[in-house]
């Protein structure tokens, strides 16, 4: 698991925004797949799986977004004033 997880690091620094772009593409692409997959009776189960673990995994990275976007805008003031 640690080379696996050491070349997912490697990976993610050797990307860039196009990259990720793609990547997130993909799974959103699996996902449609295996939520047409689910059968009718299942559906809200899947659902209800799905929607908080989106939410779990969504707002952290928003929020780190955020973040390094307030801290991008804080040193172009910074620099504007040098």
């Amino acid at each position: 698991m640690k080379k696996l997880f050491a070349l997912a690091d490697r990976f993610l620094q050797e990307s860039d925004w196009k990259t990720m772009a793609l990547l997130k593409f993909c799974l959103l692409g699996l996902g449609i797949v295996i939520g047409a997959m689910v059968p009718p009776k299942h559906k809200k189960t899947a659902v209800a799986v799905g929607l908080p673990l989106f939410f779990v995994t969504y707002l952290p990275l928003m929020a780190k977004l955020i973040h390094l976007a307030a801290e991008q805008q804080e040193a172009d003031l910074e620099e504007d004033y040098v």
